[in-house]
């Protein structure tokens, strides 16, 4: 019986499999062919069917939103009426990791953040209930509470400003109906909100002293028409043989049968009241190009197309201004989600088309040859369709992402087809026949670019098990980039061997060449002196400089400490990690805070003056349009860049131009940056501090007395405190020993004061299906001064009155702007707006003096939310270690070694000097797409490593000395691994310069660290790895030496340690 053959070693094993693949593909062309076809089929049915999204279904972020609106209520009874009955029962949701609220005149909000791995919509449920249970304890007017969920079905697919002339009265009534409606109806919309239409409500405003002397005060008045308005279902009743249901009615039919109310025999209200239908009292404005305006924002249904929807709005916005009853509104569409995501994708798939036709270009100067240049060319769309067809049926959408994702792999796909048909060609020069070049060409090649695909495939396999936002964008970037290189390798195996069998002539050189062929000689010809006399240059140049660092390999080391030095002791300090890049943001925004002095109406004439200097302006600062809003105590001007001209400034820079043109006036403050303080917080030019507490008035003295200390550090530009208090509030304290004399309760003093005031609300009045809001409150010449209101008359225990002032002391106190309470505790932050370029040394010495002031008892600086996002970062570093480790295993596996693949390894932080200096010399920071192409990175760079090493170990093992295996090695694969790396690069190139999107997401950090990083990696690999290689063999060896082993068995990854002379 013969004895077991040897188990193959996996280059063997893999040899023989990729042999065999091709000679079945080139013995089965048919069959192949066929597969071919049915590809292509199947690949044009899923990229008509896939659906166009902006962003990838599914996402849903980890917090809830939670607002409260109550009309002019005041901070601290937002506070304690809302804000904290709202605290204790949210606090009690499952998988709740943090709760951020704030109070301010008029409404409340609370942020829930959530752990992470919490199902978002068992949460939301929550949520809701725990709001239906706080809702019995809120006040009865504070009828309305939103719960916002942040997930991609919450972003409107348009937005549409509608600036409105001011002559137009009704226009609430037109919007309504004419837009609104029309909006409603279109197929796939499935609701539209609009912002800033108020609608008009009953007011009935009671003359004080009439309803006095008629023995009437406004809280018996507000319970009488509120009985008087009803529908009430009342049973059932037989007539006529026939069971009916039964309403009791009492509603009002018109305002004529409200004005003639009875209240008393003699008395109807319209003798104590005016009761007219008009707009509520003005509390904000909004104003798109010196303009009223309403904002329309369209929400479509779920499985709706996006595109689909957002062409519907914008024909009905054109048949809207068309419309000659629209005459009077001036209607733009500020955002539209489908023009964005076919923008986005048709710069993307331009972009990835100029890269690929300059990765054609790079091959065909290589390779000079049309067919094969044709050939490993159109390995790219043959491998994008069939990652399109796997995300056509895994239910995956086009979106930004995926797109990226395809495009990124664009100059990837190319590669695994250059080293086979290189190969291929080499053999079939060397005289082999067209059979054997192809089967030998395509199985020497297999291991090394089957490594290099799965080096790249593997890196993302760490990164999805992080946590947080990264690992979902993450995931949706690695299934089409992984799809593809992974069909890349099956084309590069299956299809290009039998391609190049196809156009190979059947002997390497025809002895009587056709006029086609003499033509493409004398290009062959003038391409080969073209790249002797530059690349070829190059490659003798980099042999003779490798074999001088072979004889130096200590003096190489000593030059990558002082680069490594240099470049991350140094210029890394320079560049920042941040979410958003400053200078692709397509919109500014500048607040303005205004003090108490300032009325609705000072405050209307200031942002006049600001809309005259914009509309003066517009055109220098190259402004699309520009948006205003202000209330009481400040506002926000926004201005849209106009993206289809040439910028010279960032949105920064913009904002800062225009603080410095507007009017300045004591008691206004301005001020650059975003209303989302969270957004703020995570920008770079800012450095926020809170300061944690229960008392808020100790926090507020706390931070008057560490402000200086920040302001005296060189390079804060500015400090605000944007919750401190200031008089602002009337407090009305009453005096609880004379109202009990009296027999009076205190809260029927505070409630006939909130309903004289801030007015009452009573049940709605229907006007023919349309409800309307009806709403009972003193005139305004009895509320509008002190001497007023002390005046009020309140009924005592013995049925006498008492004028409000004889009850109660009154008083100007300070009140805060709003409080945040993070986690239950009181919160005071104080923002320091720096300069960008000291942001970093100005962020460590405000970090230090933070660190060293000594808080009193009970009080704690609070984190930011900057700290979340580095988080992220965090989680992403982690998962870029761990993708080392990946393809560390993987090509010990391959390779049967442990040693040889740490000379591979090694250029991986080669690329990080690329990455740090690229970003350096342009000036930019790197920001998240940045850190995905380090990322990215980590999987690509070895690659040139894996072709340079196993050809190494091929010569070896063929005989030769390891020295002139490494000279024969590297003269062999500088010319497929500068051909393989350019592609990549210049791939790159069409979206690094490409311009941010409407959304402001920009690929420049992306596409630079892939270019920084490989053409570092590229150049320094050629000489580290193999002067490495050598290290580390040396290593091997003495360590078997020391154990007293012999050589392998003669496997790859096995050999002596010194096979020939160095």
């Amino acid at each position: 019986m013969p004895p077991p053959s040897p188990e193959l070693p996996p280059q063997d094993r893999t040899e023989e499999f990729a042999s065999t693949l091709t000679r079945v593909s080139l013995r089965r062309r048919v069959t192949v062919l066929v597969l071919l076809l049915a590809i292509l089929v199947v690949g044009v049915v899923a990229t008509v069917g896939i659906p166009l999204e902006l962003f990838p279904r599914g996402y849903t972020g980890h917090s809830l939103n939670v607002w409260v609106p109550w009309q002019d209520a005041p901070v601290q009874e937002v506070l304690q009426k809302i804000t904290l009955p709202l605290e204790e029962e949210l606090s009690t949701v499952r998988g709740l990791d943090g709760i951020n609220s704030y109070s301010g005149k008029g409404s409340a909000g609370a942020f829930l953040r959530f752990k992470r791995g919490t199902d978002m919509d068992v949460a939301y449920r929550e949520v809701r209930d725990r709001v239906q249970r706080a809702r019995l304890l809120l006040p009865s007017d504070a009828d309305r509470i939103f719960i916002r969920k942040e997930d991609a079905s919450g972003i409107p697919v348009a937005v549409i400003g509608m600036a409105i002339d001011p002559g137009l009265t009704d226009y609430y009534t037109l919007i309504r109906r004419q837009v609104v409606q029309r909006f409603e109806r279109l197929d796939g919309v499935a609701n539209v909100r609009t912002d800033g239409l108020e609608e008009k409500e009953i007011l009935i405003e009671v003359n004080r002293q009439r309803a006095e002397s008629s023995g009437l005060n406004l809280y018996q008045l507000s319970q009488e028409l509120a009985s008087d308005n009803f529908s009430l279902a009342s049973g059932t009743v037989r007539d006529a043989g026939r069971k009916r249901l039964l309403r009791s009615l009492a509603q009002y039919r018109s305002v004529e049968e409200i004005e003639n109310l009875p209240l008393s025999p003699s008395i109807r209200l319209k003798d104590i009241a005016a009761i007219r239908l008009e707009e509520p009292d003005k509390r904000y404005s909004v104003r798109v190009n010196s303009r009223p305006a309403v904002a329309i924002v369209v929400f479509k249904e779920g499985e709706a197309n996006t595109v689909e929807v957002s062409r519907r709005i914008r024909d009905e916005v054109e048949r809207l201004r068309t419309d000659p009853r629209m005459a009077s509104i001036y209607m733009e569409v500020l955002f539209n989600q489908g023009r964005v995501i076919e923008d986005s994708l048709a710069n993307l798939v331009r972009g990835g088309l100029l890269g690929a036709g300059l990765a054609a270009l790079i091959l065909f100067f290589f390779l000079r040859r049309f067919r094969l240049t044709a050939i490993v060319t159109l390995s790219i769309p043959l491998s994008l369709l069939i990652a399109l067809v796997s995300m056509f049926f895994g239910g995956e959408s086009l979106n930004i992402l995926t797109i990226l994702a395809l495009v990124i792999a664009v100059g990837m796909l190319v590669d695994n087809s250059i080293v086979v048909a290189e190969n291929i060609h080499r053999h079939h020069r060397e005289g082999w026949s067209r059979f054997d070049a192809c089967v030998r060409g395509a199985g020497e090649i297999a291991l090394a670019i089957t490594m290099a695909t799965l080096t790249t495939v593997i890196v993302f396999v760490p990164a999805a098990l992080v946590e947080g936002e990264g690992q979902f964008f993450l995931i949706r970037l690695a299934w089409p980039i992984s799809v593809a290189l992974l069909a890349s390798l099956a084309v590069a195996l299956v299809f290009i061997p039998l391609s190049v069998y196809l156009t190979l002539p059947s002997t390497p050189h025809p002895s009587q060449p056709s006029l086609w062929n003499r033509g493409h000689l004398h290009l062959n010809a003038a391409l080969r002196a073209a790249y002797e006399a530059s690349l070829g240059r190059l490659n003798r140049l980099y042999v003779r400089t490798l074999d001088f660092f072979l004889a130096r390999r200590l003096d190489l080391i000593l030059l990558l400490i002082a680069a490594f030095a240099l470049t991350f002791g140094w210029a890394f300090r320079k560049v920042e990690l941040v979410s958003q890049q400053e200078e692709d943001r397509t919109n500014f925004q500048l607040r303005v805070e205004a003090s108490n002095e300032y009325s609705f109406e000072d405050l209307g004439e200031y942002f006049r003056e600001v809309e005259d200097i914009l509309a003066a302006r517009q055109e220098e600062l190259g402004l699309k349009g520009y948006f205003v809003f202000y209330r009481q105590r400040g506002g926000q001007v926004e201005g849209w860049i106009d993206t289809d001209r040439p910028r010279s400034l960032s949105a920064k820079q913009l904002a800062e131009k225009v603080q410095e043109a507007l009017p300045k006036k004591p008691g206004i403050r301005i001020f650059h940056g975003d209303e989302n303080r969270a957004q703020e917080a995570r920008g770079k030019s800012v450095f926020v501090v809170h300061l944690e507490g229960d008392d808020a008035a100790e926090l507020d003295a706390l931070a008057a007395r560490v402000q200086p200390l920040f302001l005296a550090v060189d390079g804060v530009l500015g400090i605000r405190r944007g919750e401190e208090a200031a008089p602002s509030e009337m407090a009305l304290r009453i005096d609880r020993d004379r109202a009990a004399a009296v027999g009076v309760n205190p809260e029927v003093i505070a409630g006939l004061v909130g309903y004289a005031l801030r007015g009452n609300a009573l049940p709605k009045y229907n006007d023919r299906g349309r409800e309307i809001p009806v709403r009972l409150r003193f005139r305004e010449a009895d509320r509008e001064t002190l001497a007023e209101l002390g005046a009020f008359q309140i009924p005592t225990a013995d049925g006498g009155r008492l004028p409000l002032a004889a009850l109660t002391d009154s008083s100007v106190e300070n009140a805060p702007r709003g409080i945040f309470r993070r986690n239950k505790r009181t919160t005071r932050s104080i923002t320091l707006e720096l300069r960008d370029e000291q942001s970093g040394p100005v962020r460590e010495r405000l970090t230090a003096i933070q660190n060293s002031i000594a808080l009193p008892e009970g009080v704690t600086f609070g984190s930011t939310a900057v700290d979340t996002s580095r988080e992220d970062l965090l989680a992403m570093q982690f998962a870029a270690t761990l993708s080392v480790v990946f393809i560390y295993l993987l090509m010990a596996f391959l390779f049967e070694s442990f040693v040889l693949p740490l000379s591979i390894i090694c250029t991986i932080p080669l690329a990080g000097i690329g990455v740090v200096w690229i970003h350096f010399l342009t000036g930019r920071d790197l920001d998240f797409l940045g850190v995905v192409g380090i990322i990215l990175l980590i999987g690509v760079v070895v690659n040139n490593g894996i072709v340079l090493v196993d050809y190494i170990n091929r010569l070896i093992h063929e005989g030769q000395s390891r020295r002139d295996a490494l000279l024969h090695a590297a003269e062999r694969r500088f010319r497929p691994i500068l051909m393989t790396a350019l592609t990549t690069i210049v791939g790159m190139v069409p979206l690094t310069l490409s311009a941010p999107s409407e959304t402001g997401l920009s690929y420049k950090s992306f596409g630079l660290t892939l270019i920084g990083g490989m053409s570092a990696a590229t150049l320094l690999t050629l000489l580290v790895v193999p002067v490495f290689y050598t290290l580390f063999d040396d290593l091997r060896g003495s360590i078997t030496r020391g154990w007293g082993l012999a050589g392998g068995r003669g496997r790859v990854g096995s050999l002596p340690a010194c096979t020939g002379s160095q």
